[in-house]
């Protein structure tokens, strides 16, 4: 079966690994020359354009940052990758996308006689290398699984959310608690910190509490620990939660805990972090606070 694979990111790379790794004729593609060395060693095809890689392809995949990349991706007159599927074939979007542009493109890829699948995934780099991602599925049943072939190799689990668009709100629930969670750990730290205490140890026992989720331990020790590897940068959660924002704005829903995270996030941005993984948003605290201190002494 021949699966095209678009996007060569950081989750990208390797998610389409994955499915070459699984025996199938992949095509991949990627705006930026250089990424699919490694895919083309392993026996993927190295396509010029979306349209090229997606040609008689019974799935395509795609796996960039946002709606504008996207729409380049799938849509663009002349490289875009709906205009070369054929007809019957599966659209998948995995990408973090809006949920404005998702249901555009489901109807887009529907328009012309295709199958749409949005499945966002649950997971960072770890788990899309070893095809254990969690996909989050929105659209039918017989869509979902004619995608399957892909999504197998890519996840450990797919969960069909629901129709179209279900599987982009189920990943913006998934990214807000994971950002709603971390912003306030990495506030409660800091203030712990200020108050003369130990957070270390103040870490260890929220650990044994049945507070403590597995997500608030790994992600408690990064901040902790600090770490050079980026899993998810600070201006990936930052452009998901401008999406939540986005939503609850369309949709006249208060999200007050989400711009919490979101000023959180945008400290860490404005003080350098913005490419730094996501647990860094502990240092930002950290150097916010130093300022301040800087700035009592002086008076």
């Amino acid at each position: 079966m021949k699966i095209a694979f678009l996007g060569l990111g950081a989750m990208g790379s390797r998610m389409a690994m994955t499915i070459v790794k699984a025996g199938h004729d992949v095509a991949v593609w990627n705006r930026s020359p250089g990424r699919a060395d490694a895919l083309t060693e392993a026996g993927a095809t190295e396509a010029g354009s979306p349209a090229d890689a997606a040609r008689d392809a019974a799935i395509v995949v795609s796996m960039v940052m946002d709606d504008a990349a996207s729409r380049v991706v799938w849509t663009d007159p002349d490289t875009g990758a709906l205009s070369a599927m054929t007809e019957g074939a599966v659209a998948v979007e995995c990408s973090t996308i809006s949920p404005e542009w998702g249901a555009d493109l489901a109807q887009a890829a529907n328009a012309a006689g295709l199958a749409f699948v949005d499945a966002p995934v649950a997971g960072t780099l770890p788990p899309a290398e070893s095809g254990e991602l969690v996909i989050l599925a929105g659209g039918t049943a017989e869509a979902i699984d004619r995608a399957a072939p892909a999504l197998d190799a890519m996840g450990k689990a797919t969960h069909h959310a629901g129709p179209n668009g279900a599987g982009i709100a189920t990943k913006l629930l998934v990214n807000g608690m994971l950002a709603a969670q971390e912003a306030a750990l990495a506030e409660l730290l800091s203030l712990i910190e200020g108050l003369g205490h130990d957070r270390i140890r103040a870490f260890e026992i929220l650990c044994e509490t049945p507070i403590a989720s597995p997500m608030l331990k790994t992600y408690g020790k990064l901040m902790l620990d600090g770490t050079d590897e980026v899993l998810f940068p600070v201006d990936g959660i930052l452009k998901d939660l401008g999406l939540m924002i986005d939503a609850a704005e369309t949709t006249a829903r208060d999200v007050p805990v989400i711009k919490g995270a979101a000023a959180g996030f945008k400290l860490a941005k404005g003080a350098g972090l913005g490419g730094a993984n996501q647990t860094e948003i502990l240092r930002a605290h950290e150097r916010a606070a130093r300022a301040r201190d800087r700035s009592a002494g002086d008076q």
